[in-house]
């Protein structure tokens, strides 16, 4: 899965830097507010690993400007005005919200009996839900018909750790159709008598959450004729530090911080 993301990274943004840094004759796009839902693809597993939503705000400094209502009034009208369109005009605020299934490096999924896949030495699930606030750049702007634009994107907020118990569901010989947490002796006792997972309402109910940091770092491409609307691919990296030790594997080698490269395919909107 590293290999195929560091491929796709490598094959997507080559071509579109390249072409981004061509001229472009029209006048430039211009918008103060954009959104952004986005699909992830990353290392930590799977081929879908992720969702994000995206909301971002061009930078504006405000200031209070002060009127004179009258020569001889002495009276005032305050208000506030924006300053800084042209000396930030590649400047913008970045608020988002993801959630991510984080894996152990080490899982692997095996058949059933039953023809159902099965994380054998799984003990617990890790989903990460990371509200996050950051600064977007632009690189290179887009023309409003043709051309790439390019964006820089660094956020940093609170990672929510969910943990959710990895059930097994098994046939006892004694007993029939168990489904419970299994630890690292029941895998080897019960190897032979698994039959799937539970239900993920079940594993659900019994979550809990361990608190946590997240930073990210990306380039985005955005391309498309339709200058309301966006579509493009966000290529980076992403680490989640955790307070405590998070237990998804039985055996020993489990950690608190996580990090892996990412792409995401996102589209959205502008105004």
């Amino acid at each position: 899965m590293k290999k195929l993301i560091i491929s796709l990274i490598f094959i997507c943004i080559s071509p579109l830097a390249v072409f981004a840094q061509f001229p472009v004759e029209e006048e430039d796009e211009y918008y103060e507010k954009e959104w952004a839902l986005g699909i992830m693809m990353n290392t930590y597993g799977g081929t879908i690993g992720g969702a994000s939503l995206r909301f971002s705000k061009k930078f504006f400094y405000e200031h209070k400007i002060t009127e004179s209502l009258g020569r001889n009034s002495g009276k005032t009208k305050v208000t506030r005005g924006r300053v800084g369109q042209i000396e930030n005009e590649r400047k913008y605020h970045s608020l988002s919200i993801e959630f991510l299934n984080i894996k152990h490096p080490k899982e692997e999924r095996r058949q059933t009996y039953t023809g159902e896949g099965v994380v054998y030495g799984k003990m617990n699930r890790l989903y990460a839900i990371r509200p996050m606030f950051g600064k977007e750049w632009i690189i290179f702007k887009k023309a409003r018909k043709q051309g790439v634009q390019m964006n820089v994107i660094v956020n940093a907020g609170p990672s929510i750790g969910l943990v959710t118990p990895y059930l097994i569901k098994y046939k006892d010989p004694q007993d029939g159709v168990i489904t419970k947490q299994f630890t690292k002796q029941d895998f080897a006792d019960y190897s032979s008598y698994i039959e799937g997972t539970g239900s993920f309402g079940e594993s659900l109910s019994k979550a809990s959450v361990v608190a946590g940091l997240a930073l990210k770092a990306s380039l985005s491409f955005e391309f498309g004729v339709n200058k309301r609307s966006i579509t493009g691919i966000e290529a980076g990296i992403i680490a989640d530090a955790y307070t405590q030790e998070v237990q998804i594997m039985a055996s020993s080698d489990n950690r608190s911080f996580y990090s892996a490269m990412f792409l995401t395919f996102f589209f959205g909107g502008r105004k």
